[in-house]
């Protein structure tokens, strides 16, 4: 990390970081590794240390081994792209963090809006059905799925143009991931 008087850092990059620091507030946080960077931006891949455990336990009861046979290669991470105001370089743990609004954002996106797709198209289906002499059901089974389809599709669209134009909405570095080391003089021995 460099500091902040050295020449490398340019005002832009102080300004972000200030930036960075006020919007903290509404950040949610995750400890990544970045695997490459370029042009102010990084590649990271998210750790592992905070995901659900339930997955990679191998033996025992419940649902993790009554349900095996569906697992049977690893979710891999994706790598994703962030801002990278601190100038990270490959190899460091860093915490990246998400603006709280684009995560409910991106939710609403991905569930509700196929949701209600699909029940506008079923209730579509239905009539059209109805006034053509079909059968109402399946009138609202094919309009269903075809509002399911339409709606991710249109969700996709939709989370491709805000991710374009709404720069505060993008994941960013935050900060170096800490690493307490502590001097043999500082610990005291009561």
């Amino acid at each position: 990390m460099l500091p902040d008087n050295t020449p490398e850092r340019s005002k832009n990059d102080l300004l972000n970081i200030n930036n960075n620091q006020q919007r903290l507030d509404g950040m949610i946080e995750q400890t990544a590794r970045v695997v490459s960077t370029q042009h102010g931006h990084a590649w990271v891949l998210p750790s592992n240390s905070t995901n659900c455990k339930a997955c990679s336990v191998k033996s025992g009861s419940g649902c993790a081994s009554a349900f095996n046979f569906f697992n049977s290669s690893k979710a891999k991470c994706e790598p994703i792209y962030v801002q990278n105001p601190l100038h990270a370089k490959p190899g460091e743990e860093v915490v990246i963090g998400t603006p709280g609004n684009t995560l409910v954002l991106y939710s609403v996106l991905a569930y509700l809006l196929p949701l209600a797709s699909m029940l506008v198209f079923a209730i579509l289906g239905s009539q059209v059905f109805q006034v053509l002499s079909f059968p109402q059901e399946a009138g609202a089974t094919l309009g269903g799925v075809a509002g399911l389809l339409s709606g991710f599709k249109l969700a996709n669209w939709l989370a491709v143009r805000i991710n374009q134009t709404h720069e505060g909405m993008h994941s960013v570095i935050l900060r170096h991931k800490e690493q307490f080391i502590y001097s043999a003089s500082s610990i005291s021995h009561v």
